[in-house]
């Protein structure tokens, strides 16, 4: 790319941060209460043998950890435009894969022993592919999981049971 081109893009992207208002608004302390009490909950539901305070756990530190990674990534949002920074070489991370691998690298590290994390995707091999993780019971398959996905929302983790999520179809990816 020209440098003229490179000069007109990052104006350009400059003035459209600007105008879209990229701040990243993190959650109140009682919206983090809340979604942590819901998210456990669905982990709960997942199999009468799952540990409550497991389950606890893992719901906290999946919300704070993905809000972690927001400042640690310096966000803008929409996610677009922090893909297209981090693809620019503007920023370093933020990349969909990145929050995926970030997430499970250290929620893993928790050793649950009745939950566990699989890295999951969407439109695999497209433009368009999408990671995330899911939670399941352990040794269960993917389908009933639980989707956790903190690219998405910018660093407030979206969470949903897979198969109701409407705007992707996922697949497990059988790595780590």
């Amino acid at each position: 790319m020209s440098i003229y081109l490179r000069f007109i893009f990052i104006n350009f992207l400059l003035i459209s941060l600007f105008l879209t208002g990229c701040q990243i608004k993190q959650p109140t302390p009682l919206e983090n209460i809340r979604n942590i009490e819901k998210l456990k909950i669905m982990f709960l539901k997942l199999d009468k043998r799952v540990e409550s305070l497991e389950a606890q756990s893992l719901a906290q530190e999946s919300i704070l950890y993905a809000q972690k990674l927001a400042k640690k990534y310096e966000l803008v949002s929409p996610p677009y435009v922090q893909n297209t920074l981090v693809n620019f070489g503007l920023k370093n991370r933020g990349l969909c894969y990145h929050w995926a691998e970030d997430m499970l690298s250290y929620l893993d590290s928790k050793n649950y022993r009745t939950l566990e994390l699989h890295k999951v995707s969407a439109n695999i091999g497209k433009l368009n592919e999408h990671n995330a993780l899911s939670v399941s019971f352990r040794g269960e398959s993917t389908s009933s999981n639980i989707l956790l996905d903190a690219w998405r929302n910018s660093g407030k983790l979206f969470f949903i049971k897979i198969e109701e999520d409407k705007k992707y179809s996922w697949k497990r990816r059988f790595y780590k």
